[in-house]
């Protein structure tokens, strides 16, 4: 029930903020539609949950978020050179029937069932998602463009927020809410950071694009147990 009124205000605010698009409510509370596009709502809940939460507050987030989006679904990746682009690429973990809906091709490979990884342009002023023909009129390699967004994200993952508690039932956080919390459990540098506070093996849990947990394969059934119901 919390979940569905929330869904309401937003749709209700982001119908205000944007009224030449129409939106309706999906089945799932967790996500709104509009001209059969899917839009989550799971980050945005997370954010207004760590808020004031009151409605001024989350129009502010509502804006940010859609904003966002509906620049970054433009494709106006193939209008910025290489010699350019390659300095604010990064790679994003998004939900496959956003890729699979998107209103253009988007480059991206597949990660886990429901789950993809993609890439985007992060600039101060901009927000795209890289697409088919923006990389081919870049004439790269794909796999040196994946190796330049995450040799990206390596580089702005310097200093960010994170949490170690070692021990026996030892867990690692990642909260820099920018967007590429999740996906920087794909990141080797990451990982090696994570191993040496919990040890390896490890599991992780992406709830979001701006949470990542990982614990300790090592610890006892009701800690694995409490942190995948948690997750």
């Amino acid at each position: 029930d919390e979940q569905r009124a929330f869904q309401r205000k937003v749709h209700g605010i982001v119908s205000q903020l944007y009224p030449d698009r129409i939106f309706t409510l999906a089945d799932d509370p967790l996500k709104i539609e509009s001209d059969e596009t899917v839009y989550g709502l799971s980050n945005l809940s997370s954010k207004f949950l760590l808020t004031d939460q009151t409605a001024a507050t989350l129009e502010v987030l509502i804006k940010e978020q859609f904003d966002g989006v509906f620049r970054g679904m433009a494709p106006a990746a193939k209008d910025l050179p290489w010699e350019e682009a390659r300095n604010y690429l990064m790679p994003q973990l998004m939900p496959a029937d956003f890729v699979r809906m998107a209103p253009v091709e988007l480059v991206h490979r597949p990660f886990v069932d429901g789950v993809v990884l993609g890439l985007v342009i992060d600039s101060e002023g901009s927000y795209q998602y890289v697409n088919v023909e923006g990389r081919d009129e870049w004439a790269i390699e794909v796999n040196q463009i994946f190796a330049t967004a995450f040799e990206n994200l390596h580089q702005r993952s310097q200093g960010i927020e994170m949490m170690a508690f070692p021990g026996d039932n030892g867990f690692f956080i990642v909260n820099a809410q920018d967007g590429f919390d999740a996906v920087r459990l794909l990141s080797k540098e990451m990982r090696a950071v994570i191993g040496e506070h919990i040890g390896s093996p490890f599991f992780a849990g992406i709830p979001n694009r701006d949470f990542l947990i990982c614990w300790s394969a090592a610890g006892d059934q009701d800690f694995q147990d409490k942190m995948r119901q948690q997750i």
